[in-house]
């Protein structure tokens, strides 16, 4: 089964989203092992710089990558996917037999080092989606998918 790692910065504050992860999350299990972590968020007190944010909280995000992980970097700049595409491409993960990670930054984003870190950069949307909300489509994308593979209806 499918190791799959969601590393994110923050806590999930809105309730509506916390219950969409905990939907799918149970959704999931029939098909992945999911685990969702979540990393401290830098306070953005004094005057620290932009980078100096992104900086710490990523080192926060690559301490938790489990060992051996094909790293993915949620960035509105990565590569686009139709679901059924991201099926496939989910089911060639699979076959390498190693655990994935998705890393999602915080409000500001990732650092050049982690997405440096990350052996793939993917775009859930051309359109801009808060950190937040970035969680839960990316679980529904993989039950989406995992649905795909598995030939459920959930797709159709």
């Amino acid at each position: 089964m499918l190791q799959i790692a969601v590393i994110m910065v923050g806590k999930t504050r809105e309730a509506f989203i916390q219950e969409g992860l905990a939907f799918y999350q149970k959704r999931l299990q029939p098909y992945v092992k999911l685990s969702l972590k979540s990393v401290r968020a830098e306070k953005e007190e004094g005057k620290l710089p932009p980078e100096t944010i992104k900086a710490r909280e990523g080192e926060r995000l690559r301490a938790q990558v489990p060992p051996k992980s094909y790293v993915v970097a949620l960035y509105p700049r990565g590569r686009e996917f139709t679901s059924e595409e991201f099926a496939a491409w989910l089911t060639r993960r699979e076959e390498e037999a190693r655990p994935l990670a998705f890393l999602i930054g915080g409000h500001l984003g990732l650092d050049d080092a982690t997405l440096n870190r990350a052996q793939e950069r993917l775009a859930l949307s051309r359109l801009t989606l808060t950190h937040e909300l970035s969680r839960l489509v990316l679980l529904e994308q993989l039950y989406r998918a995992a649905t795909i593979k598995t030939g459920h209806p959930y797709h159709v």
